[in-house]
């Protein structure tokens, strides 16, 4: 029995080693094996032994050679990028996606429909069903080593459950990846789309390498992915990052929510869309013709986009405030503009910067995704909760 447990034991750091060191290679690029070495603590014949099991299975390749102070020169080691697949399922309120990512984040595939039509659980489903039985046909099929899942909350994230999102057709309490699991006998996850946004910039788009840093997503609502020590931190009940539904205004308008004043009353596409209408614009102005008219000047829209900056300055410097992140990224459906919002925000949270913590730059970025970061970052959510092979 106390062999057993010693063999467990040295299995379980052996996985745990291998899926630290893929990751390291995902996420800050070619690397030698020296320089895994030295990154991960491993000593160098622990690192040639998982390098070669994944040069055997075709997941590590070589790419190119260091340089070199005397010697062999070593050999930089990549991802075979189509070599672990996952299978995304997106779903937004008003599509579902699904598609198929690689090891680089790249979508190599993917497959829509409109949410409207939608009345029902089965239905719903069905419907998701029906793009993933698509997408399996791909002749990469074999290579998919996981299904994740995407989706505005509330979830159960332990239990793989919907629960009941805001404007969703009335569709709650789908165990997803039980149904999903049942169907594909593939190891299925789901997690909140805003924290697999944030999984997309710390696996794909953070050159940086920040190790703690928000995702904040703007759009029909407004939520944040936080990662922590390059973990994602979803809170005990999985609702860490819920910045839509802090209070900007304290007697403020009333939210779906039952709280009063939420951010998402004045900083979400939305809501800034319902003020500029109340404010002389056309009734039936979009959201991309109102931030086209904000970048040519049009005083209405701009005081509009103004308003929204200001309610997402005072979140989001909250959020700084209690966290003391290092960085930043803002994403969602903000187009052209986004550098623009993204520069107003970094000079009101610097303005705002507290003597005793002297004035320490708040790092601001724009995301590296134009609205899609929350569906790439599935791949990077199966690889979190799937990291050996």
């Amino acid at each position: 029995m106390h062999g057993t447990l010693i063999g467990m034991n040295q299995r379980n750091m052996n996985d745990k080693n291998k899926g630290v060191l893929l990751k390291s290679i995902v996420t800050q690029g070619p690397m030698s094996r020296v320089k895994l070495s030295k990154l991960l603590g491993l000593s160098k014949m622990t690192i040639t032994g998982i390098v070669n099991e994944y040069l055997a299975k075709g997941i590590l390749q070589e790419c190119g050679s260091a340089s070199s102070t005397g010697g062999r020169k070593p050999m930089f080691l990549d991802v075979v990028p189509n070599s672990l697949l996952s299978l995304g399922v997106s779903i937004g309120r008003d599509v579902i996606q699904v598609g198929i990512i690689n090891l680089k984040g790249e979508v190599i595939q993917s497959e829509n429909l409109p949410f409207a039509p939608i009345v029902d659980g089965d239905a719903f489903l069905g419907s998701i069903f029906y793009l993933c039985d698509e997408l399996l046909k791909h002749k990469l099929r074999s290579n998919i080593w996981g299904i994740g899942v995407s989706c505005a909350g509330p979830l159960s994230i332990q239990n793989g459950i919907i629960l009941n999102p805001p404007d969703f057709n009335d569709i709650r309490d789908i165990h997803i990846t039980k149904e999903l699991h049942e169907r594909y006998s593939l190891p299925t996850y789901l997690h909140n789309d805003m924290c697999t946004a944030a999984l997309a910039e710390m696996y794909f788009g953070n050159t940086e390498n920040y190790n703690s840093f928000a995702y904040i997503g703007i759009s029909a609502g407004i939520g944040a992915g936080i990662i922590i020590d390059k973990k994602i931190y979803s809170g005990t009940m999985g609702l860490a990052g819920a910045i839509g539904h802090s209070t900007v205004e304290r007697n403020g308008y009333p939210c779906e929510c039952g709280q009063r004043g939420c951010l998402e009353k004045y900083s979400s596409t939305k809501a800034v869309l319902e003020w500029a209408k109340n404010n002389g614009a056309e009734d039936d102005i979009t959201w991309f013709e109102l931030v086209r008219r904000a970048n040519k000047g049009d005083s209405i829209c701009q005081k509009a986009i103004e308003r929204m900056i200001d309610y997402l300055g005072v979140a989001i410097n909250n959020m700084q405030m209690a966290l003391d992140i290092e960085c930043i990224f803002i994403g969602g459906d903000l187009y052209f503009f986004r550098d623009t919002v993204v520069n107003h925000i970094k000079d009101k949270l610097q303005s705002q910067s507290l003597a005793w913590s002297q004035r320490r730059r708040v790092k601001v970025e724009a995301s590296s995704f134009m609205g899609n970061a929350s569906f790439i970052g599935i791949a990077a959510m199966v690889m979190e909760n799937n990291l050996t092979v």
